[in-house]
This record gives structure tokens, sequence and C-alpha cells, in this order.
């Protein structure tokens, strides 16, 4: 197992691969099919901050409270693979070294790749790399911040 490791890094500072940041940020995303931003319906109470991953509380949100979902970022931990066949439209190729960054939706993952984003369909490996979904918040008395989504709000699937 060391021996792959060791040779994998190898190969990447070898070959000129584009690696990603160590941590991803995806500004503007929203993580799943049908997923918007609007008027959400807060689930449970919550702290918001004044930036992802902040440090100063800059409002709360009571269970029931409505609050507008301005926008998110989803921050991610890279995922390196090889992917096993081509995709054209992104153009991947078999065996080229890619990243998973994110789920997106309708089967599509966000997928590093030779230094650029692209749309990648149908990886069996989505859902397996760390992501952390930070959520723009207003609330009706005005306050503005940001809040980790764990399942706290409703209304945020515009399918239903």
């Amino acid at each position: 197992m060391l021996c792959v490791l060791v040779a994998s890094v190898f190969a990447a500072q070898t070959t000129g691969e584009q690696k990603p940041p160590n941590v991803y940020v995806d500004k503007g995303a929203c993580p799943f099919e049908c997923c918007t931003y609007r008027e959400w319906v807060a689930r449970t109470d919550v702290t918001l901050l004044d930036s992802p991953n902040g440090k100063s509380v800059v409002g709360r949100i009571k269970k029931g409270e409505r609050v507008l979902a301005l926008t998110g970022e989803v921050h991610s931990v890279p995922l390196r693979l090889i992917a096993q066949h081509d995709y054209r439209d992104a153009g991947v190729k078999a065996g080229d070294t890619i990243y998973i960054l994110h789920y997106e939706g309708e089967g599509y993952c966000k997928v590093w790749h030779d230094g650029n984003v692209v749309d990648v369909e149908d990886f069996d490996e989505a859902g397996k790399q760390k992501i952390t979904w930070w959520v723009k918040c207003k609330t009706h008395s005005g306050a503005i911040g940001w809040t980790v989504e764990r399942g706290n709000f409703g209304n945020k699937d515009a399918c239903g």
C-alpha cells in the first residue's frame, strides 16, 4: 500500500499533473438536484457566523423562522482517481488522473482535470469525498451570516 502511495505521489510530481488545492471552494454551488437558494425554513436553531469557517457570531435563527438563503459555497477535499473510461464531453480520457470535487446533482460531479473544472457523469465514487456546505442567510431582522447546512433547513429543494 505504501509503495502505491509513494509511486502515485512520485508520478504526480514527475508528470506535471496540475493538482487542485487541498480544499476546493465552489462559490455559489448548491450541491444536489433541484437545490435552490430562496426562502428557507429553519428546522432547528441555527447560529450565523461572519464568514465560512468564521469565529464571530453575527446572528441567530430560531426553529421555524423563515430566512432568505442568498448563496452558498461547497468546500471539498478533492478525491484523486484514475478515469476508467473516456468522458468525451469533459475532455477526460481513460487513464487520466482526475479529482472529484463534489456531487452536483442529476448524476453529475464537478471534477478537476488538468487544471480545469469540468462536469462528469456517472461516478460511483461520488459522495466519498469530504464536503462542507456553507450557506449565507439573511434573517427578517436583517442579520446576514453563514452557517454549515446539515439538514437544518427546509424548502431548499425546488422539486418538492
